[in-house]
């Protein structure tokens, strides 16, 4: 009797075992599935924030609004609220979101009403005396492989346009702030409470700078081209010629973005040998981290020259942005060891027939060492000319191997190139390059 009745329990107890591991295969998809959603509204939520051109909630706000969301999740929302637990996650994140929402017009520049934006801008005046005042501001800090220690610094002032702001890098140990490396920045329609953090300003790549006067240079000699096709033929003028650019020493890695608003299909190799250089670029100057069109060799320069010149590499443009700063002396020339003879005669051969050297000299009240630069470039290429950029001393030295093709011997040629780059680029340089380098009559 007995054995018949446990004969009986048995396949019931076995019923009931498969039905509790159902459920809790069941309730384990369904915690994996939660966890799916909370995870993809959290990324999404992530993506949306920094995809804002001026993020409205401060970096403290957000992680305090990730880690409760995060608690929440992992202890179980349904054990926080006790029912409907799924609902209420969804309830959670829609929040979150609408807080980015709602959070963003208040503390930004748009979706004002017309009360609003005049408040902001009768308190405009106070924060921006505020940033000028304590100007400049440090950033950053870095050292190379030698020692030698870097700042990157915020300054602000103003101008006839208004507030200006500029990032630099200079040396950590001078008294005098001799950059080497400077972007401006986007100055916001209205200055905020919010703008007083310094990481939040963004680099302005269209904002003229001597970086862009080294490439209008190099279009200026017919190193680089808006209309250079394989052929003459109509058929090719969509298919335009790649065109390579090699800068040596990358600064702030400011010229790539000049060199990216291009309407050219350009390559550019940049050679930096310094790491933490390339780091900085990347952090503080918007440097792209990766690109198709934009190789990063760290490794030092004479030996890329030189190998370059071996393997028969040819370049429609070099920037040699290797210097040798004094900055107590406020003097800026190419770094020795890319003057002599053999790298020399390396860097022209990679420019080949038709290639530009472009180089920053600043040197104020040094006419006799700006002459001993040039004449040594002038031994190496066929053609230089030391164009002023500025009112203090600082030029650009371009050059090329073309017989003669000088700014005293072409100026109207010159001026025609760079009017159709003012035309493309929406600049003014002709016309700013002319007034100061006037070309004396015999």
């Amino acid at each position: 009797m007995r054995d018949s009745v446990r004969r009986r329990r048995q396949p019931a107890k076995e019923v009931q075992v498969k039905s509790d591991r159902k459920k809790a295969c069941k309730r384990g998809f369904q915690k994996k599935g939660r966890l799916a959603v909370a995870v993809a509204v959290t990324l999404a939520c992530l993506i949306f924030y920094f995809r804002l051109s001026d993020p409205p909630l401060d970096h403290v706000h957000l992680v305090i609004i990730l880690a409760v969301s995060t608690m929440l999740n992992q202890h179980g929302i349904e054990r926080v609220f006790q029912q409907k637990g799924r609902i209420r996650m969804y309830v959670l994140y829609s929040c979150i979101i609408l807080y980015i929402l709602l959070a963003g017009p208040t503390l930004g520049n748009e979706n004002l009403t017309d009360e609003e934006r005049a408040e902001l801008k009768m308190a405009e005046p106070a924060l921006i005396a505020n940033l000028t005042a304590n100007s400049p501001y440090q950033l950053g800090r870095f050292c190379d492989s030698a020692g030698a220690c870097f700042i990157v610094v915020q300054r602000y002032g103003m101008t006839r346009g208004g507030l200006r702001a500029q990032r630099l890098i200079v040396y950590e140990l001078e008294d005098v702030m001799t950059s080497l490396a400077m972007v401006n920045l986007k100055t916001p329609k209205i200055i905020t409470a919010h703008h007083l953090v310094h990481e939040r300003w963004t680099v302005d790549p269209a904002f003229p700078s001597e970086r862009l006067l080294q490439i209008a240079t190099v279009f200026m000699l017919e190193g680089l081209s808006f209309g250079r096709s394989r052929d003459d033929s109509a058929a090719s003028v969509q298919q335009l010629q790649l065109q390579r650019v090699l800068q040596i020493g990358m600064g702030g890695g400011t010229a790539p973005g000049y060199l990216r608003m291009l309407p050219i299909q350009l390559h550019m190799d940049i050679v930096e040998p310094e790491p933490a250089m390339y780091e900085a670029a990347k952090r503080w100057f918007d440097f792209p981290d990766a690109s198709p069109n934009i190789n990063v060799h760290i490794m030092d320069g004479v030996v890329f020259l030189k190998e370059a010149a071996e393997s028969g590499l040819t370049y429609d443009s070099v920037i040699l942005e290797a210097s040798s700063i004094s900055p107590r002396d406020s003097i800026s020339w190419t770094h020795p060891m890319f003057m002599a003879d053999d790298v020399m005669d390396a860097m022209s051969k990679v420019l080949g027939s038709h290639g530009v050297l472009s180089v920053f000299m600043f040197m104020r009240e040094q006419e006799k060492q700006h002459e001993k630069v040039i004449r040594t470039f002038e031994a190496h290429f066929r053609s230089c000319s030391a164009l002023t950029i500025y009112d203090d001393g600082q030029k650009f030295l371009v050059c090329s191997n073309r017989d003669g093709f000088t700014w005293t011997a072409h100026r109207a040629r010159m001026l025609d190139n760079l009017e159709q780059f003012d035309k493309v680029m929406g600049t003014f340089i002709a016309p700013y390059l002319d007034k100061l380098n006037p070309v004396k009559k015999l």
